[in-house]
């Protein structure tokens, strides 16, 4: 019972926070660090253990599956140099450089120093794109985060496994044998798990079971890899992959809708649980040291967050240059044109850690000789990156004067107009007042997306229809209040009320929250 009194706190204070982080414009990420750091000071606080086992399926499947979703292949495909460089050559050498610290300054063996690199790698996109969605910055550097996110998760819990495994002595003659035969066997896996699922998830649509599918499926892959001995990480993400792109193009809207409510509601109670439990095993690592060692722990601590730090600035400029100097004088085909300086300024500070370091840490096995430092430096890293990065990213940007892509808007009228042609095509001729109704509608969207495919034009078509929206939504409250339809009446309406927002304010935000 207390351990349900405590979650409920903190999923309460949770609330707060959230609200709070809106209104400073702050990453919600970097409230939740902090938050999770001062619930573990109280002296009320309960004693919450994650089993190492559980923890990364547990909080490591349902986030990999929901980068899938938010990750686009062919961004992937384009971008292909920079995020090889950030996804695997990046965590890569940031383990070998912290490893480096932690067997000269922690007195870690290797194989645990190793361990510590690989947890601390990976940065969460999620805490920066809490920024960068707020200030906008070009497209590029979101799809970079993004599959960097991805694939970094990849790299770091493969690197993750291997060293945990030479540091508990886990058969450590076969693994490296054992490694090469699991990763094609996690891709393996996972499309033939994606090839089934895509065939049985009609059978859920249009029903709550369509969220929960998802659900059931990602923790079956993962459970299943593991018992098979094969990559579960590489499992779920060739699965998400799969899956998003494939989905039956008749898939009900609401399921969609739906879905994308639920995972991220999901992915949130991951990110506020996470965070209180790392709070509450650093408060007991502090506690079960001798007084003398723990300033000397948090000082390591501190060192390892600023070789984290200075380790991916020096790289993001150093694949600048190489880019730069590629582009100059050879101008392949196969690279894109480099980013300017000021966006890989932003690129070099967006490397908040954030859930992934929090669940490898869980996952660290007690066997392993160090393993409290090891807790507490990665919590010390994930604090660090969400405070320092976290408030000042958004300062940064806007010094640096990046902002969005100005051609977000020229490619979303020209498609928002074939979207529109499409529709008034399969209209009949004469079709009655339904049709006229319809025609006469989106005719006229049609011929202000036609006439103009300028930013402000269609930023006006959006605006007005947001606030013709706000406006029925009055009068339909005001309608059913007053006795004068019935309550499935007003749900009917309320719904095509939500269903005309969402497609309103897909490009109409930014300008609702101006006004």
């Amino acid at each position: 019972m207390q351990l349900l009194e405590s979650l409920d706190v903190i999923l309460l204070a949770a609330l707060v926070l959230l609200v709070l982080a809106r209104k400073l414009n702050v990453p919600y990420p970097t409230l939740l660090a902090v938050a999770g750091l001062g619930f573990a000071l109280l002296p009320f606080a309960p004693k919450i253990a994650v089993d190492p086992h559980l923890a990364l399926a547990l909080f490591i499947a349902p986030a990999l599956l929901y980068a899938c979703y938010n990750t686009s292949p062919r961004a992937l495909r384009r971008f292909w140099f920079p995020l090889l460089s950030l996804a695997v050559f990046a965590v890569l050498v940031t383990t070998a450089t912290v490893a480096l610290v932690g067997v000269t300054l922690g007195g870690l063996s290797l194989a645990a120093a190793f361990a510590l690199g690989a947890i601390v790698a990976p940065p969460d996109a999620a805490a920066s794109e809490a920024v960068l969605g707020e200030v906008g910055i070009p497209r590029r550097g979101l799809l970079l985060l993004q599959g960097e996110s991805l694939l970094n998760d990849a790299t770091a819990l493969l690197l993750f496994g291997l060293a945990s495994a030479f540091a508990t002595h886990s058969n450590t003659a076969v693994t490296p044998l054992a490694l090469a035969a699991a990763i094609p066997g996690g891709v393996v896996f996972g499309a033939l798990a994606a090839w089934a699922y895509l065939r049985v998830t009609p059978l859920f649509a249009r029903t709550l079971g369509a969220s929960l599918a998802d659900f059931a499926v990602t923790f079956g892959i993962w459970l299943l890899a593991e018992r098979l001995h094969i990559s579960p990480v590489l499992g779920v993400v060739t699965f998400g992959m799969i899956v998003s792109q494939r989905r039956p193009i008749g898939q009900p809207a609401r399921d969609r809708l739906q879905g994308a409510a639920v995972w991220s509601a999901a992915v949130l109670l991951l990110n506020i649980i996470a965070f209180a439990v790392m709070g509450l095993q650093s408060r007991d690592i502090l506690i079960r040291l001798p007084s003398a060692e723990r300033w000397p722990a948090i000082g390591f601590a501190a060192v390892v967050l600023a070789t984290v730090l200075a380790t991916r600035i020096a790289w993001v400029f150093f694949v600048r240059f190489v880019e730069g100097a590629i582009a100059s004088r050879y101008a392949p085909s196969w690279m894109p044109e480099p980013p300017p300086w000021n966006a890989s300024v932003i690129l070099s500070w967006s490397g908040m850690r954030g859930l992934l370091t929090l669940a490898t840490a869980f996952a660290l096995p007690r066997s392993v000789l160090g393993r409290d430092l090891i807790v507490l430096a990665a919590f010390g890293v994930v604090i660090g990156t969400l405070v320092l990065q976290g408030l000042t990213l958004g300062p940064l940007i806007r010094h640096l004067h990046l902002g969005e892509d100005p051609d977000l808007a020229d490619e979303i009228a020209p498609a928002r107009k074939q979207l529109i042609d499409a529709g008034l095509a399969v209209l009949p001729v004469g079709g009655g007042e339904a049709a006229e109704a319809l025609r006469f509608r989106y005719g006229a969207a049609s011929k202000v997306i036609a006439d103009s495919v300028d930013p402000q034009a269609t930023s006006e078509f959006d605006e007005l229809h947001l606030q013709m929206i706000a406006r029925q939504r009055v009068v339909l409250h005001r309608m059913r209040d007053a006795g004068e339809i019935a309550e499935d009446v007003y749900r009917r309406l309320q719904e095509e009320l939500d269903w005309s927002e969402v497609d309103a304010r897909s490009y109409g935000d930014n300008i609702l929250k101006a006004t």
